[in-house]
């Protein structure tokens, strides 16, 4: 008879498999039901606002590189196998139309907005590990004679000038450089490099110059530069 009994390290290994890749099949849902919530036209390109941007974004600074970009992945080989995932309900021929360089551009965009959420989070993560060894290091030592002992006393009987309100400004501070480092790591790759790549493709298909498609998409940046700072709160918020 077979042994059909699931090991101890296999149960591990499963959990973390379910750990790294479910919020990568989760975003990728996510990317899918921004599409089927709606869409809103622009007068004068094919391609609709929606909330993909706004997933996108989220994925990107809030997963790791290599989630974030399989989420994506998932979600374009959803629809080059026939699924309808994209805008309008849309599939494989959306791959090789005019908005095939905002769907495909979604992998480089994220990339980008991933690595650099990344790194902002370990300089927050070195910074603060520099402000806590600082402070751990800022009591004298103590030493022996009758002198080093009056100083440590003095020094730990001297009032701590942090008070609340500074210490409320400083978390401030922190959280809205916080913000305005996600902010550009959102702006930098899920609109700089995401427009570049969607219209480079569009002008290409279309055969309408880069000028036209260029004024006539700038009725998504409001609404993209509004998405990017939603997504930097969350990230500034909630990621440590």
């Amino acid at each position: 008879m077979q042994n059909t009994e699931i090991t101890v390290p296999s149960r591990l290994t499963m959990r973390t498999f379910v750990l790294q890749w479910a919020p990568a099949v989760v975003a990728a849902g996510l990317l899918w039901a921004a599409t089927a919530a709606g869409r809103i036209p622009i007068p004068g390109t094919p391609v609709p606002i929606t909330l993909q941007t706004l997933v996108v974004m989220m994925a990107g600074v809030v997963l790791s590189r290599r989630q974030a970009v399989a989420a994506v992945v998932m979600y374009v080989a959803m629809g080059a196998c026939g699924l309808p995932v994209f805008a309008g309900g849309a599939s494989t021929l959306a791959l090789v139309g005019p908005s095939a360089g905002f769907i495909l551009g979604f992998v480089p965009a994220i990339a980008v907005t991933a690595t650099l959420a990344a790194s902002v989070h370990r300089v927050g993560e070195r910074w603060a590990r520099s402000r806590s060894d600082h402070a751990g290091s800022s009591k004298p030592a103590m030493e022996d004679g009758a002198g080093a002992r009056a100083v440590y006393r003095r020094a730990l009987d001297r009032p701590n000038k942090a008070t609340p309100y500074t210490c409320a400004w400083r978390a401030t501070m922190r959280w809205a450089a916080r913000f305005a480092a996600y902010w550009a790591a959102a702006v930098i790759g899920c609109i700089v490099l995401h427009y570049a790549c969607g219209l480079l493709v569009q002008t290409a298909v279309t055969g309408v110059p880069l000028r036209l498609i260029a004024s006539a998409s700038a009725g998504f940046l409001p609404g993209d530069l509004c998405k990017a700072a939603l997504a930097a709160t969350v990230a500034a918020t909630f990621r440590r």
